[in-house]
């Protein structure tokens, strides 16, 4: 059966080949699309291939110079960017032969419905490094421009999920969410800074689109990947952390919170749970949700706004919260007085950095544990 996935995929990944990613402004009639490529029957009945995920494998290939080239959250970020893919995929890399190696398509889910797209590049030494991208698909996005002019605007319609909330991150880091109802159109306006306007649509707790529109200003650049990196100390991470949150707040007019290590051993299990997981979330089957946790054991009930991130330094796990808009939101939340932060080293050979941020309130007064 491994074979015959292998040999099915062959006929399609012959047509993708590296090259340099666009750095200028798109032209008017650029859109960031949304929509079913042609099937993979080899990796399940739902998976598609999608041509801007397949740009984005292509982009981050170009990128790579040499075949330990590692992938960043930047990186990939400006990949997808490029590509006008609108969703949040995820990158796999093998190092291996002229054929794809099993192993790249095994993180994709047979289950789900599912855009793929990847690419290769070769080396003197006559390895092959391959990428591949996958991201679950769950709602349907109309077309939406890549580029306005100043003073313009678009409209965003979804179809499908529950109750889908979106949120737009100005180029100045004002924010806004929105309500999105079934069949209707959302129209976001009065778009006059230059620069990027990140939008993410979140449906319970799921990001389930994140993309970007630009306001006369070129897109940038997908940086070269990196060989090496040095691994940061989770402890020093966490401090500067808690600095950077409270500045960020007091430039945007709110009040700093106060670091709470009360909840840091709560806050420090959660992101080992994520990390021996490889999982990045607010709860899976094996780490159930900490709210929930602080609620059993602390006493009285708070407002919780937590964030997750996965990334090589806590520069890069810093940029990914600011690029998301809803969990940009949760660190701006008015009414938060405390935050516990943990960094913790994934379990690997190759370890990444996993990042929870919880951000409380307590209207009721700090909670104490609850005597047994």
């Amino acid at each position: 059966m491994r074979f015959l996935l292998v040999a099915a995929l062959c006929a399609v990944v012959t047509a993708c080949a590296p090259h340099q990613a666009p750095t200028s402004v798109p032209t008017p009639d650029t859109k960031i699309r949304y929509r079913t490529g042609e099937p993979l029957p080899g990796l399940g009945p739902l998976a598609h291939q999608d041509l801007g995920l397949r740009a984005a494998a292509e982009a981050l290939a170009a990128s790579a110079t040499s075949p330990a080239a590692r992938l960043t959250t930047g990186a990939v970020r400006a990949a997808l960017e490029n590509a006008h893919y609108p969703g949040p995929a995820r990158f796999v890399v093998v190092v291996g032969g002229n054929e794809p190696p099993s192993s790249l398509f095994e993180s994709v889910p047979t289950t789900l419905a599912v855009d793929v797209g990847w690419a290769w590049r070769d080396y003197s030494d006559g390895t092959r490094w391959w990428v591949l991208g996958w991201c679950a698909r769950r709602l349907q996005l109309d077309d939406v421009p890549a580029t306005v002019l100043p003073g313009r605007g678009v409209g965003i319609r979804v179809d499908g999920g529950k109750n889908p909330r979106l949120f737009v991150v100005a180029p100045g880091g004002k924010w806004r969410e929105y309500v999105l109802t079934a069949g209707s159109t959302r129209w976001v306006g009065d778009m006059k800074e230059r620069g990027a306007y990140r939008m993410e649509v979140v449906d319970g707790e799921r990001v389930e689109l994140l993309f970007a529109v630009h306001v006369a200003e070129p897109i940038p650049p997908v940086p070269l990947l990196p060989t090496q990196r040095t691994l940061e100390n989770p402890y020093s991470a966490v401090d500067r952390l808690y600095t950077r949150l409270n500045d960020f707040r007091r430039v945007n007019g709110l009040a700093a919170v106060s670091r709470f290590p009360t909840f840091e051993p709560l806050v420090r299990e959660h992101a080992l749970c994520l990390a021996a997981d490889g999982v990045a979330a607010h709860k899976t089957a094996q780490c159930p949700s900490l709210p929930d946790r602080a609620t059993r054991g602390y006493y009285p009930r708070g407002h919780y706004y937590e964030n997750v991130a996965v990334a090589d330094t806590v520069d890069e796990a810093w940029e990914t919260l600011l690029a998301s808009p809803g969990h940009l939101a949760n660190v701006l939340c008015r009414d938060c007085t405390h935050v516990s932060i943990a960094a913790v080293m994934e379990p690997a050979p190759d370890p990444r950095l996993y990042v929870v941020w919880e951000v409380m309130a307590f209207p009721a007064g700090e909670p104490a544990a609850i005597r047994k």
